[in-house]
């Protein structure tokens, strides 16, 4: 019983502040239809009486009367006074529709009207609660048969009725009598306890059967909108928020809950037919908010899913045919595709509530498949958004404004397909997985088959539409766009299927490809037909969606046969022939495919199955993992349109920079022959690929509005931290000159030169020194630090190197060698001499400065520390070589000095 009470306390809230705040915006209506009619009257007494003071002449023409023009069928009732024959008509344009619901001067209005008839609105709340408790009442205290119980209820109904009805008629129901509102009031009150005790008669008590009981329901509501036709907004916003609240209020249990839903299918025609004559547009929301909601209130308590979803349908279908008032819809004017990109006017009133309401039922058929718990209840979710995309493609045709929600049922068969494969994962995925287990003779689930039927044929109905768009050549949506449905949403769900259901290890390599070959099949035949069509605009274009579409359904189910990385492949000559259409058409749409592409090549080389995978295969298998995705995407960039600056052409030239920098850590894994990347090489390479992925990023911070900056800026943050990590570890924990934990100690692989040092530094040095080059949108300080980086790792390969030559493959041993300090002051000044000459060469005063700065730290080595450790002839050598490398660079020095002269320098940038 507390929760009855609870439910009282919600819906009495509902009628004292919703009602009356829907009720404000039309409560004056009547007083300016007087004012209007008083100034019409005048008008026409100043008329006669200008006739009158006019001589009579056969050529003076009469000024005609005035009339009363009635309001269009889109908008709120109004009434406006015209000239009967104006003289001269102009097209005007269809006014903007004005029935919004929500606005500021309805909510000032709603407090006014709360503060001065709070005692009205409270009235009604408990008339109406009356009927209800009185079924109840008898119930908890047995006073009285069922038989009675109902009769009581209904015989209060038809009196509140009976008595709001004799009071309109003599005393009239407007704001501006001492009765205003009171017939609404009471025959509200009424219509709810007519509908309690029928629901009594029927849930409670099974007194008439469910065939009565619908009839009686039926009856009631024809009342409600008839009644609501005569007394206005307050009764039926009051019968719409108490019948939907009646079987919440009378309690007790059913054999039959699944009545409910059609009972508030019901309501809902109620409420939209008062609304499609009244156009009081919030009735219409009211109605579609209070009875989905029940819908999906009973449904979670286990009312049936099969029926849920039915009355979904039925709601769905109402909201398109009553306000519009054709059985087939209508809807023109703008999209909601159109009112997100700005366009005027805003969509009407009957395409607003579509708007609503499609979506909405799209998602109740999505959580009803996962709120299901068999195989039975999946399906049925399944079917019904089926049927409402064929709808959508169908029946929807003649009205272009709501074309674009077609992709609410598409997307959401999409969702469906992901969330079943989800964890927890559904009846339906379960059922497909298990498969293999069960005995020999269980035939092959067509789970997979039937949801690829269901794509497959969602993309010809798409054709369908794109032949009627290229036929008109004309309307609100392009044939260009219903060919990227039809092309994409087969094609979309075999992928999803393959992401997250694996079909492979089920129905076999085999089996699967022969799935992806018939969706290929469907797109070749697509094509076919398009191009056999007439010359028309764009036809080209669109017979090679279905094209690339077909190409890359054959590339999945070949490499299904072949690789592991079928779908990387497959994604890469989608990209090819995408940047082949974009060649030859220029169109910028197609390249967010091509940018989606790489995006998804990128996290399949690098995150899933990524390099792990990579470095795990053998090496044939890697070589075709990356070696081919970077071929095409490498032929896709020569393709593409190579203006500077064109987004497309960043993101696949970075994604070209990442994925070869990711292949060539790959390949050294693979060339070094062991699995092992807890090592000072495995770990800088590691290091490379996150590095490298950050820089891609950093690089596609040229193109894109502030939003995507801030998401690579984002990544790139990311990459650059999971680089530092690995990073750290190889300069602490794995570095070749300490020993690790427990005594450790990390031994150089291989001969010198080409050994793991190389590969543990080199790669890093080369990451850094061509992000050094290559992001110039970054500051200049910025790039010549990560110059100094690449610097710094190739100078400690060098270091490293050296001291494997003379100490051998375990570095940490202990002291350093004569040979070994002579050595590396020998190579300290060979590159001193080298950024000199490069400085020479590039004429760049920065690296000048810098080739002297390193033989000053030359110079200071040998003096500093090889003097104290050096003797006999080594001793002589090492100065004779010293000063005369010396002598050689400031002699070059000076050369330097006086053929730059006053020149100009060039840029001291890194690059």
């Amino acid at each position: 019983m507390e929760i009855l009470g609870v439910l009282s306390a919600i819906f009495g809230l509902l009628i004292v502040i919703g009602v009356p705040y829907l009720l404000i915006s039309h409560s004056g209506l009547k007083r300016r239809v007087k004012a209007l009619e008083l100034r019409a009257e005048s008008l026409s007494a100043a008329l006669n009486a200008n006739r009158q003071d006019t001589p009579d002449s056969q050529d003076t023409p009469r000024p005609a009367a005035p009339a009363i023009a009635a309001p269009p069928d889109n908008t709120p009732a109004e009434i406006s006074a015209t000239p009967a024959n104006p003289p001269s008509p102009k097209p005007t344009p269809d006014p903007e529709p004005r029935a919004y619901v929500f606005r500021q001067d309805r909510l000032q209005a709603l407090g006014r009207w709360l503060s001065g008839n709070w005692p009205l609105a409270l009235a009604g709340l408990s008339l109406a609660l009356a009927g209800i408790f009185m079924v109840q009442y008898g119930v908890e205290n047995g006073l009285l048969t069922p038989v009675w119980r109902v009769i009581g209820a209904l015989t209060l109904g038809a009196a509140l009725i009976a008595g709001g009805e004799v009071i309109r008629r003599r005393h009239g129901d407007d704001t501006d009598t001492p009765t205003g509102f009171l017939p609404s009031t009471l025959s509200a009150a009424g219509l709810v306890s007519l509908f309690a005790g029928i629901l009594a008669a029927r849930g409670l008590y099974g007194l008439i059967g469910p065939t009565p009981a619908l009839a009686g329901l039926v009856a009631v509501a024809a009342l409600a909108i008839v009644l609501g036709w005569f007394h206005g907004p307050l009764l039926a916003a009051g019968g719409i928020i108490g019948a939907t609240a009646a079987p919440f209020l009378v309690g007790g249990s059913s054999d039959a809950p699944w009545l409910f839903y059609y009972y508030f299918a019901l309501i809902a025609a109620a409420g939209l037919a008062v609304d499609t004559v009244k156009r009081w547009a919030w009735v219409s929301a009211l109605v579609l908010i209070a009875t989905t909601g029940a819908s999906w209130l009973i449904f979670t308590m286990g009312a049936g899913g099969l029926h849920f979803l039915i009355a979904l349908l039925i709601v769905t279908a109402l909201t398109l045919i009553v306000p519009n008032r054709s059985l087939t819809p209508t809807h023109d004017g703008t999209s909601l595709l159109g009112a997100a990109l700005g366009r005027r006017p805003l969509p009407g009133f009957p395409t607003r509530l579509a708007i609503g309401m499609i979506p909405a039922a799209a998602i109740g058929g999505v959580l009803a498949m996962q709120e299901a718990n068999t195989l039975t209840g999946v399906w049925q979710a399944v079917a019904m958004l089926a049927l409402m995309l064929a709808a959508a493609l169908i029946w929807l045709r003649n009205a272009p404004a709501l074309a674009d929600l077609t992709l609410a049922p598409a997307l959401a068969l999409l969702a469906g397909i992901v969330l079943q494969a989800a964890y927890p994962s559904g009846p339906l995925h379960a059922a497909f997985t298990a498969a293999p287990e069960a005995p020999p003779e269980t035939p092959l689930p067509l789970s997979v088959s039937i949801l690829l039927a269901i794509a497959a044929a969602g993309s010809a109905l798409a054709f369908w539409r794109m032949k009627r768009a290229a036929e008109a050549d004309t309307g609100p949506t392009p044939a260009i766009l219903w060919a990227i449905g039809a092309a994409c949403f087969a094609a979309t769900a075999t992928l999803l299927l393959d992401f997250t259901w694996h079909p492979a290890s089920v129905l076999g390599s085999y089996g699967w490809a022969l799935h992806a070959l018939a969706v290929a099949a469907l797109m070749t035949l697509l094509a076919e037909r398009t191009a056999a069509t007439p010359d028309k605009a764009e036809r080209r274009l669109r017979t090679a969606l279905f094209a690339v579409s077909a190409l890359t359904m054959i590339a999945l189910a070949l490499f299904l046969l072949l690789s592991q990385t079928a779908l990387t492949l497959a994604l890469s000559v989608m990209v090819l022939g995408v940047a082949l259409i974009d060649r030859r058409y220029d169109l910028p749409l197609l390249g967010w495919f091509i940018q989606l592409g790489v995006i998804v090549i990128g996290y399949r080389l690098i995150v899933d199955p990524g390099v792990i995978h990579g470095i795990e295969a053998t090496f044939p298998e890697a070589m075709l993992a990356y070696g081919g995705p970077l071929a095409l995407l490498a032929a896709g960039w020569k393709m593409l349109d190579h203006r500077a600056g064109q987004p497309v052409r960043i993101v696949v030239e970075s994604g070209i920079w990442t994925l070869s920098a990711v292949f060539a850590c790959v390949l050294l894994f693979q060339i070094m022959g062991e699995n092992d990347m807890g090592s000072h090489w495995g770990m800088g390479l590691l290091a490379t690929v996150w590095f490298a992925s950050a820089a891609n990023q950093l690089y596609r911070l040229r193109m894109g509005g502030r939003l995507f900056k801030a998401v690579r800026l984002v990544l790139a943050a990311l990459f650059a931290l999971a680089g530092l990590g690995a990073a750290a570890l190889q300069a602490t924990l794995l570095n070749p000159l300490f020993k690790g934990l427990f005594g450790s100690v990390e031994r150089v692989q291989g001969p010198p030169v080409l050994d793991s040092l190389a590969v543990a530094y080199l790669p890093l040095a080369a990451v850094f020194a061509v992000a050094a080059w290559r992001l110039d949108t970054l500051p200049r300080l910025m790039r010549r630090l990560l110059a100094v980086i690449s610097a710094g790792y190739a100078a400690y390969y060098i270091a490293l190197e050296i001291r494997r030559l003379w100490r051998g493959p375990v570095l940490s041993v202990p002291d350093v060698t004569q040979p070994e300090l002579y050595s590396y002051t020998v190579a300290m000044m060979i590159a001193a001499l080298g950024a000199l000459l490069v400085a020479f060469w590039r004429r760049s005063t920065l690296l000048r400065r810098v080739a002297m700065a390193g033989v000053a730290l030359t110079v200071a080595k040998v003096f500093l520390i090889d003097m104290a450790g050096l003797s006999g002839l080594i001793r002589v050598a090492s100065f004779l070589g010293l000063g005369l490398a010396l002598a050689g660079l400031a002699w070059l020095d000076r050369m330097m000095s006086a053929q730059w002269g006053d020149a100009p320098r060039a840029d001291d940038t890194p690059g």
